[in-house]
């Protein structure tokens, strides 16, 4: 009996599976192929993204050649990925080696439309939008919730109409760019992984209120922990990105920023649907420049670190109040540790407002209003980065004698630096770009690793803003009312890394061994009694 327990407590990938996997394909992309090709080598390739998406199953890949891919009609999506993969076999969809392929949605919904799938990579793709063939008055005279050329978003996920979630995707190395709509985001997804993006000059048309890369209403496809991360922002650059056009919502405008956390709690008051999100959140390594919003922040929302990022002159929009660089509003459970936040004069530096358990320390602030909140390790000091600016060229490395090198506190999750080197663990720097640094991390090595340590002493507001919300979710410009201070307190999040204990993203060996052990005692337990009824 408990043979048979264990038996069924293990997945059939450690029991070995009766017949034989499929083998994993390579299905190959060009605009001189032809969709009646069997697509499976160079010589022969499909001609359509949407004929290879419909083509694949776990564990294959497509490899898209050069060329530009376009939508066939006016609101359309250029390719809509509904196929899933499935755990260690996912579909990927990526750049043939040496090429460089353009997806360029004119009048579409969407560049890439990723439709209620799982266990999705896309890696290596340049999305180019057609905001440079569009006037803002065009837009303004034009632009509705029923165009696609005023909306088009580069790179999207979201339910199916069956309203399947998306989880486990990975968009990661790709250039973003000119989509009149968002850069990269879902809503309602889950195991998102974000990473190593270029994303510029997007949201410029929308009547959305969308921003550069955005997480919105995210949703557990499983059981959320608090200590676990499963959604990752890491080591993007972010910039350019700004609404022109009133959100249709409050005929207002808003948003526009380079990276927010959006909705993960209290849905129902932003029309969204779904409990509280119970996963974590990691934004790290990031820099943000020059967007019409914030640079980042975490708005109605919970369990997020935002850690060791640059922000630079965001809130450059004149048609709304200035956002702040980094910040919190209405969240709680979020830290904002090692960030380096340089502001436009007249700027909000951070927020207190409407925050509940929320931690800012280890910052340096420069520029913009004086700071709502500051931890007892924030500075309030020149960074002194190296060429700083408003291009795709901009540096933001820091000067030798910053007062953001060797002063910020060692994170285990955060272990390297934007471009992959290993931080001085010793003495780590504050920002995205470590000035200190030992050698170069592994080819992908992640911006999470080892175990988090205490929080800082926190200061916090939970008192209502002075100014009434315009209905928006994102009026994160009000001003909170007082201060709270509170002692040091144990911070258990871990993430993947060499360290332990770890909290790996995603299913592991550790839930089958746990119900094989159960298995085991309940076994060995009835085998007892029935030996105890025989005597």
């Amino acid at each position: 009996m408990s043979a048979v327990l264990i038996g069924s407590a293990i997945p059939l990938g450690f029991a070995g599976s009766p017949t034989a996997q499929a083998a994993s394909r390579t299905y190959y992309v060009s605009p001189s192929g032809s969709d009646s090709n069997p697509g499976t080598s160079t010589a022969k390739p499909f001609r359509s993204l949407q004929k290879a998406a419909d083509s694949t199953r776990p564990g294959d890949t497509v490899s898209i050649m050069n060329g530009t891919y376009r939508n066939k009609a006016n609101g359309s999506d250029v390719v809509v990925i509904s196929r899933s993969g499935r755990a260690g076999a996912p579909i990927t969809f990526q750049a043939h080696p040496g090429h460089h392929p353009v997806i360029n949605p004119v009048g579409a919904w969407n560049g890439i439309r990723i439709s209620g799938a799982s266990h999705i990579v896309v890696r290596g793709l340049e999305v180019k939008g057609d905001s440079a063939n569009v006037s803002l008055a065009d837009a303004e005279r034009g632009a509705s919730t029923k165009n696609g050329k005023f909306n088009t978003n580069c790179i999207w996920a979201e339910p199916n109409r069956t309203g399947a979630k998306p989880h486990h995707i990975d968009i990661v190395g790709n250039t973003v760019h000119h989509c009149p709509g968002l850069g990269i985001g879902s809503r309602s997804a889950d195991h998102m992984t974000i990473d190593r993006n270029h994303v510029h000059s997007t949201s410029w048309y929308t009547v959305f209120a969308t921003s550069g890369i955005s997480i919105l209403a995210a949703h557990d496809v499983d059981r959320g922990n608090p200590r676990k991360y499963k959604i990752r922002v890491t080591n993007n650059i972010v910039h350019d990105n700004e609404t022109k056009v009133k959100w249709e919502r409050c005929k207002c405008y808003s948003d526009g920023n380079g990276i927010i956390i959006d909705t993960l709690k209290d849905k129902a008051k932003a029309n969204e649907s779904g409990p509280d999100y119970q996963g974590r959140v990691l934004v790290a390594n990031n820099v943000s420049y020059n967007n019409g919003g914030s640079g980042i922040h975490s708005f109605k929302s919970q369990h997020v670190d935002i850690l060791n990022n640059t922000a630079y002159q965001n809130g450059r929009s004149t048609r709304m109040e200035s956002y702040a660089n980094i910040f919190a509003h209405d969240s709680r459970d979020v830290r904002l540790l090692n960030n380096v936040s340089y502001g436009r004069p007249g700027q909000s530096t951070n927020s207190k407002s409407r925050n509940e358990d929320v931690t800012y320390d280890y910052n340096v602030y420069y520029g913009g209003r004086a700071p709502e909140v500051k931890g007892p390790h924030d500075l309030v000091a020149d960074p002194e980065i190296v060429e700083p600016g408003g291009d795709a060229e901009a540096a933001f490395r820091l000067r030798e004698g910053s007062p953001a090198i060797g002063t910020a506190k060692a994170l285990p999750e955060v272990t390297t630096d934007i471009t992959g080197a290993r931080r001085d663990t010793d003495a780590p720097d504050r920002g995205a770009y470590a000035f200190s640094t030992k050698g170069t991390a592994p080819d992908g090595a992640s911006a999470a690793a080892g175990e988090a340590g205490s929080t800082a002493p926190q200061e916090d507001g939970s008192a209502p803003e002075s100014a009434a919300e315009a209905g928006e979710r994102s009026d994160e410009q009000s001003a909170g009312a007082s201060d709270e201070t509170g002692a040091d307190t144990a911070n258990d999040v871990r993430a993947d890394g060499d360290s332990e204990p770890l909290a790996k993203t995603g299913a592991g060996v550790v839930l089958p061994l746990a119900l094989a052990a159960a298995a085991l005692a309940v076994g060995g337990g009835i085998i007892f009694l029935l030996r105890r009824r025989r005597t």
